[in-house]
């Protein structure tokens, strides 16, 4: 039973694709966004959600107002998908740098960005 449940587990992990993409942490009282880039956009989340529930995170003025409104006064959520291709000449971290690059650069409010 116990190798049977390992098996299925290396299984599914195995057979899990990751999200690369554009991730938003937004606070909803405020309208600020934050905008970042990532090869597993599931990780990056969890990682500032832990970083900011323990006090620290490392962007100031995020980890302030995540201290001051909460967590239920943000959302997470995946603004933009890279699709994985069948090329082994592309290098995502940079597709992921030029999406989060050209995101910030088109976004209609800068100043309702915390800064990176």
């Amino acid at each position: 039973m116990k190798n049977t449940l390992k098996q299925q587990l290396r299984e599914k992990a195995k057979n899990h694709s990751v999200t690369m993409g554009i991730l938003a942490v937004k606070n909803t009282l405020t309208g600020k966004q934050l905008i970042q880039g990532s090869l597993n956009v599931e990780a990056l989340e969890n990682k500032i959600r832990f970083s900011l529930s323990i006090g620290q995170y490392t962007h100031r003025e995020l980890q302030a107002d995540w201290n001051e409104y909460g967590e239920n006064a943000f959302t997470f959520e995946c603004i933009l998908v890279i699709e994985a291709q069948n090329n082994p000449y592309i290098n995502y971290r940079q597709e992921v740098s030029k999406a989060q690059k050209n995101w910030i650069e088109s976004y209609e409010f800068p100043e309702n960005l915390y800064k990176i």
